[in-house]
């Protein structure tokens, strides 16, 4: 709701990326009274809008296929929760196909899907030649795969908003910049903690960092290093009328990392081969010279037609998309209390934040109202120090690429 900077509330969110919106939405819900703080001038502008918005729940770590388990039947079930449809989400439940044009790679892809299996998740199939040149005409060469039942994907411009529209109770504040936050005996009305912007002063009980790539540095004064590397990843538009496309499901080398799935009026192209690169935050992405031109030819094995449909497209009809993604050391995302800091919290550290925003939101709104403490917190920080934390090579596309 719009209205001035409140001057003491329960919590103040700061950031109003996916993830701030769906912390400010479960912890309304769970009876705070909440603030959310955004520079920007609407929810979800910086990193975003320029997700792929994809959702599944083939991980190789436990923690992330029960939040993803989670968030998959949130989004199924979207209108009950949010009051949207899924049509006004741009929801689609069309799969997921990683495929390889490597008879070799077939007893590896078999391997990974028992894997799957074995932390509960039975919505994937392996897939042979004969079926995947019955199912996927567009597949060229492709001899193995696994095709993966719970693969989706929403619009992720669209998805920030529809978690702040359905946030009664919150007071989103857009256009204000975070100067600092503190503990220094000056909040008001009981509160703990200030947070100083740039239209004056907050008091608060409890702050939540969820300030995407500024996380890190937003919290570093609290004595936190965190292990969290921050990547860049870019996507080209690439207008197409091939229906076959159209009805995909989001298709995935395995060999190679590169990936596409259809959009209205074409396909969404991008690779993982910049996830070795770290960068520091900012405000744009730029696209490299040369991107298009290495997705075209890492897809092609997979997806010879959308690769020639590339190839030939006028280069001024091409739309880039650039955005950030944050990595930590075990690919689990950081959502909890910051220790040694009563009333201050996170929730930071994700690579696949529109997937999984349901369930770490909800998440977040259980720590801080004292619903779950301690190792019940998969996602707790300590874990980095406890040595619990161990990264599944598993957890992105299948472990290849």
């Amino acid at each position: 709701m719009a209205g001035g900077v409140t001057p003491a509330t329960d919590v103040v969110v700061v950031g109003g990326g996916v993830i701030g919106t769906s912390s400010a939405y479960w912890l309304a819900k769970a009876g705070y009274e909440v603030v959310l703080l955004e520079r920007r001038p609407a929810p979800g502008q910086l990193t975003t809008p320029n997700a792929l918005g994809t959702i599944r729940t083939q991980f190789g770590t436990p923690s992330l296929v029960a939040m993803a388990q989670e968030s998959a039947a949130f989004y199924r079930d979207i209108q009950a929760h949010l009051g949207v449809s899924h049509a006004e989400i741009g929801y689609a439940n069309q799969g997921y196909v990683y495929l390889t044009p490597r008879p070799e790679d077939a007893p590896r892809i078999a391997e990974s899907l028992a894997g799957y299996e074995a932390l509960g998740v039975t919505s994937s199939v392996l897939l042979d030649q004969q079926e995947i040149e019955r199912s996927y005409p567009f597949a060229g060469e492709s001899v193995a795969g696994i095709f993966h039942g719970d693969g989706a994907w929403v619009n992720p411009a669209k998805i920030a908003a529809a978690w702040a529209d359905a946030s009664t109770g919150v007071s989103f504040r857009y256009g204000v910049d975070v100067h600092s936050i503190t503990s220094d005996g000056s909040a008001r009305d009981g509160a703990s903690w200030t947070v100083a912007t740039s239209e004056g002063p907050i008091s608060a009980a409890n702050v939540v960092v969820c300030a995407g790539p500024y996380s890190s540095a937003m919290l570093a004064p609290f004595g936190l290093d965190l292990p969290i590397k921050i990547t860049p990843r870019y996507r080209a538009f690439i207008p197409d009328t091939d229906v076959d496309h159209a009805a995909a499901p989001l298709v995935i080398n395995i060999v190679n990392g590169a990936y596409w799935r259809p959009v209205p009026g074409g396909v969404w192209l991008s690779h993982a081969n910049v996830d070795d690169q770290e960068v520091e935050p900012g405000e744009k992405v730029t696209i490299p010279d040369g991107f298009l031109a290495e997705a075209i030819d890492l897809i092609e094995p997979v997806s010879p037609r959308l690769a020639a449909t590339a190839r030939a497209i006028d280069p001024a009809d091409v739309v880039y998309a650039g955005g950030f993604q944050m990595y930590p050391a075990d690919d689990v995302p950081i959502i909890g209390a910051v220790p040694g800091h009563d009333g201050l919290f996170m929730n930071c550290g994700h690579w696949a934040g529109v997937m999984l925003s349901p369930a770490s939101g909800r998440l977040l709104a259980d720590v801080v109202s004292g619903n779950v403490e301690g190792a019940d917190n998969p996602c707790r920080v300590e874990r980095f120090a406890d040595g619990e934390a161990s990264r599944s090579s598993t957890n992105k596309f299948g472990g290849w690429g």
